[in-house]
């Protein structure tokens, strides 16, 4: 049996699992930057590239029942995998004195341009301020229902 404030809290949910994904995301976006300089060669590989892929996250609902996807609502996103770019080449560049130089000289650079983990950085904490705008926005209309209640 479902009462009458069950659910009540659930923007909040979901703007913290917002947070939560992002925060995640934004770890691996420092790990991407503080790795960047490993380097390789043909026999070590350098540093892979990270990014974050999110899933949608649905809670079940016993309203709606026959509605195709009716009995589901959102309940925010999480951190579905942490896959590594397979897609950008390596740079490579040949210094024939380093010491992570194959015989032939030349040494694998990281797939990390850091020019787009700051275009992440960016849209990261764009995120992080629209999630805590909702919530702020929640808290609102939550206040605003309360305050209609008791006037009632």
């Amino acid at each position: 049996m479902t009462g009458p404030m069950d659910g009540m809290f659930q923007g909040f949910d979901i703007s913290a699992a917002g947070l939560r994904a992002e925060m995640v995301r934004s770890e691996v976006v420092a790990s991407n930057i503080s790795n960047m300089g490993r380097m390789g060669n043909k026999h070590a590989l350098p540093y892979r590239r990270k990014g974050v892929v999110f899933e949608e996250v649905l809670d079940h609902v016993d309203s709606a029942r026959g509605v195709p996807g009716g009995d589901q609502v959102a309940a925010g996103v999480k951190v579905g995998r942490i896959t590594e770019d397979f897609k950008t080449e390596f740079p490579s560049y040949h210094r024939p004195g380093d010491p992570m130089a194959d015989e032939d000289g030349w040494v694998l650079g990281s797939n990390v341009d850091v020019m787009q983990e700051m275009v992440d950085l960016s849209v990261i904490e764009r995120s992080f301020d629209a999630n805590l705008a909702a919530m702020r926005t929640y808290r609102q209309m939550l206040q605003n229902a309360l305050t209609n209640m008791r006037a009632q």
